[in-house]
């Protein structure tokens, strides 16, 4: 997958691909390769998801199949909309032509926002305990890593210490840190193991 986005990057030649730009774009790169392995386990729970998801059977994909192929859409759509801003702002820099302004690209990621939350709150009637305690657990996670990096990165370039953020690394470090918060939260409860 990061051949596929660095070959991208390569063929954009006359784009100014800022390392803060690279890294959205990685970042919605992850969100859109989940997407599409999720959704592609989604749909073929036999001939894919078993093997590709960290499942027992098919039938537990069965089971889930409503709340996995909302989460499988929304991250590929929310993975487009980062790359999509990465694009632009790039685009933008090098004072080219992109498929849409910096501007246009943040309030469609605004837009997918709104129905990424529309998506949650709908998921979230029918989660059972344990996957309501998982999120809540992966908010709290994901709000520590981003008081932890402002405070840190934030006071660090106050005293002089270090560049502060572009306003893209914002970007990149909240939907990162979700990722993460994600992953950690599935590990502790054990759930990354493999069946």
């Amino acid at each position: 997958g990061m051949v596929a986005m660095l070959a991208f990057i390569e063929a954009q030649g006359g784009l100014d691909w800022a390392p803060s730009a690279i890294i959205l774009l990685g970042v919605g790169f992850i969100y859109a390769l989940m997407g599409l392995f999720v959704g592609l386990g989604t749909a073929a729970p036999r001939l894919f998801g078993q093997r590709m998801l960290n499942v027992a059977d098919a039938e537990e994909i069965v089971e889930e199949r409503a709340n996995m192929g909302a989460s499988a859409i929304s991250c590929l759509i929310l993975g487009a909309a980062l790359m999509l801003l990465a694009h632009a702002v790039a685009a933008d820099a090098a004072s080219t032509a992109a498929l849409v302004s910096p501007a246009v690209a943040f309030w469609i990621l605004l837009a997918v926002l709104v129905g990424f939350t529309a998506v949650s709150v709908w998921m979230w009637q029918s989660f059972d305990e344990l996957w309501r305690q998982m999120t809540m657990e992966i908010s709290a996670i994901t709000g520590n890593l981003l008081l932890l990096v402002a405070i840190i990165w934030g006071g660090a370039a106050a005293v002089g210490l270090a560049v502060g953020p572009h306003p893209l690394d914002l970007v990149s470090i909240a939907f990162g840190s979700l990722l993460l918060a994600c992953f950690a939260g599935a590990g502790w409860r054990g759930m990354m193991a493999p069946r």
